[in-house]
């Protein structure tokens, strides 16, 4: 049986400043394999190898019970599963699951995945979740209740270019 990797954790930081600023408290780097690709898509990875999703990787009882275990440890955060849409020129994240707050509007994830991308400012980030783009304005909670999947998790991909639209 495999053993999912840790998440990274996110949390706003305020420092009394007008913007909230996120920052990464936890994030233990998987040195096994990378894991990015949109659903059971397959792409090659820039060693050449072709790279397994999230799905692909784990089994659905695996999933399940991970984000079972995720929520009851963490019922303020929502277990996010972050994937590079295959044909997107863009790098991979170092990692790809993700514990955000359940407050945290869909605005502020991009612009903290825009941030660890090291996306240029001219680049606009669009984020999908089952084909669709969420709006910037909506909390992770509403779209976790709205577009989990049996498994407890939340898919999204993301994409420099409106893929689907």
């Amino acid at each position: 049986m495999s053993k999912i990797s840790s998440f990274c954790f996110l949390v706003k930081q305020s420092n009394e400043a007008p913007k909230e600023k996120l920052k990464t408290i936890f994030c233990s780097v998987r040195r096994k394999k990378k894991t990015t690709s949109v659903g059971i898509i397959r792409r090659k990875s820039t060693m050449g190898t072709v790279v397994k999703s999230f799905k692909e990787q784990f089994s659905a009882d695996e999933r399940l019970k991970e984000s079972r275990n995720i929520t009851a440890k963490y019922p303020d955060r929502v277990p996010v599963i972050i994937e590079k849409y295959s044909n997107a020129d863009l790098p991979d994240m170092e990692k790809n699951k993700y514990l955000v707050p359940r407050d945290m509007t869909i605005g502020h994830f991009i612009h903290m995945l825009s941030d660890r991308l090291h996306l240029d400012p001219s680049k606009s980030l669009f984020v999908f979740v089952q084909n669709t783009l969420p709006q910037t304005a909506s909390c992770m909670d509403s779209l976790y209740n709205t577009f989990k999947e049996g498994d407890g998790f939340l898919y999204m991909t993301y994409s420099t270019e409106k893929t689907f639209g």
